[in-house]
């Protein structure tokens, strides 16, 4: 499937909304666009919002996690990837 059939059109916002094509103002005005792409992490911090990575998992640990047996720790860092995004999702709604 190309990202083209399952996300309709790149402006629309639903059913499926790119927080980061959003936050850059899709990207536009070549490299680099009109503002350059962070990541999850930093526009929790200028949002107030608790970042996934605050109990100290990150991505790049999820291997050694797995590696080590740790799932819930996996998990657990997850649902607060999840939780962020949602929380930053609805401001972004709500107000922008």
């Amino acid at each position: 499937i190309s990202r083209k059939d399952w996300l309709g059109y790149r402006f629309q916002t639903e059913p499926h909304c790119d927080l980061a094509d959003q936050f850059t103002f899709y990207n536009v005005g070549g490299f680099g666009g009109a503002a350059r792409r962070f990541n999850l992490d930093f526009y929790c911090k200028v949002f107030g919002i608790d970042s996934p990575k605050a109990e100290g998992v990150t991505g790049m640990d999820v291997n050694d996690l797995m590696a080590a047996g740790r799932y819930k720790e996996i998990a657990e860092y997850c649902v607060r990837d999840v939780v962020a995004t949602t929380r930053l999702y609805e401001i972004w709604r709500d107000r922008l």
